[in-house]
């Protein structure tokens, strides 16, 4: 395996189709070693090493600028949640401030509603009072008018 060939051996009864098949997967299984002991050694370790390294590098860039876009899309992304939860705020004061006016009104409403049937009925009475009066006033001249 030092860059020795092995002698393939060759059967008369073999087509030659067939043995350029076992030839070809032989040498390509001896290349493959090949490779494999020359990884181990040491002879490729270098070339091996800067193709990795190059390799990382280019995922660890990658990373970094992935990373640094969701940096970007995490701050914003705070930075709107603050803004809705600001503008949430000031909907729940106003809601309040409204329930609080609301509240103030239907008890003016109330005021006013007993006010008013209050001061309709005075006026109901003033109303009697006024025609048993007028009728008062009315029989009494009628009554001067005949005895005179």
């Amino acid at each position: 395996m030092d860059g020795q060939q092995l002698p393939v051996p060759k059967d008369k009864g073999v087509p030659a189709a067939q043995a350029d098949k076992k030839g070809n997967l032989l040498s390509k299984s001896r290349d493959f070693i090949q490779g494999a002991v020359d990884s181990i050694s040491g002879k490729e370790l270098p070339r091996l090493v800067e193709d990795f390294t190059r390799d990382m590098v280019i995922v660890a860039e990658g990373l970094s600028a992935d990373q640094e876009g969701l940096r970007t899309t995490l701050h914003l992304q705070a930075d709107e949640q603050d803004k809705l939860a600001r503008q949430l705020r000031e909907n729940e004061k106003k809601l309040n401030d409204l329930a609080k006016k609301v509240d103030a009104l239907s008890q003016k409403a109330e005021k006013r509603q007993k006010g008013e049937s209050g001061l309709k009925s005075i006026l109901r009475q003033a109303t009697w009072l006024a025609a048993i009066i007028g009728g008062a006033w009315v029989i009494t001249t009628l009554v001067n008018a005949l005895v005179k």
